[in-house]
């Protein structure tokens, strides 16, 4: 009995002392810079913003101008590997109703969009009605992206188009990755 006593003590403990610090801890933050983008005014009037007060975090209003029945989603992610120079990470194009409609059409996208869903009012179904879509205060949760990124600069550009490659909307991100509350802070805390 004082075994197993022992056993859910030391346990408690560990817990106490380990989760914590994992549930606040990510290794890295994103900062967005800059946002450089055109759209199809006849299609869509759209209004970007970032805010770098507290934490960076970008607010998106759209509205759609007519009823767009297909729609494709362009995403690229490249990553700066010497000044100046950018080396694409990944560069991916869905069929956007498509991936709305069935659910494991492309895990990667449907899980960055799921996220993008819960901060704003966005698209969920196709054909897109006109009306009025936005995100609100989005920071990029840190989670969803791999642990092995390096602290750098970044570009990350969309675009959506009609089938006939008629660009609704493409834009560009600029930002960089800033491991300074992660992995040295561990480091630090962990050598002493």
């Amino acid at each position: 009995m004082r075994e197993v006593l022992k056993k859910n003590y030391t346990l408690l403990l560990v817990l106490l002392v380990v989760c914590p610090m994992t549930g606040a801890w990510r290794a890295f933050k994103i900062i967005f810079t800059r946002i450089d983008y055109e759209v199809n005014d006849k299609i869509v009037t759209v209004n970007v913003q970032i805010q770098n007060e507290t934490d960076s975090s970008i607010t998106v209003e759209f509205k759609t101008h007519e009823v767009l029945n297909d729609v494709y989603l362009t995403a690229s992610l490249a990553l700066e590997n010497d000044k100046g120079n950018y080396s694409t990470l990944l560069n991916h194009t869905v069929n956007f109703c498509k991936m709305l409609k069935i659910r494991n059409t492309d895990p990667l996208i449907r899980s960055i969009y799921d996220d993008l869903i819960r901060h704003g009012k966005l698209i969920r179904d196709c054909p897109v009605q006109k009306g009025t879509y936005s995100l609100t205060n989005y920071q990029v949760d840190e989670e969803l992206m791999p642990s092995f990124l390096p602290e750098t600069n970044f570009q990350f550009t969309l675009i959506l188009s009609k089938p006939q490659n008629d660009v609704i909307f493409r834009g560009i991100i600029y930002g960089r990755i800033d491991k300074s509350k992660g992995f040295n802070n561990l480091k630090m805390f962990s050598l002493g």
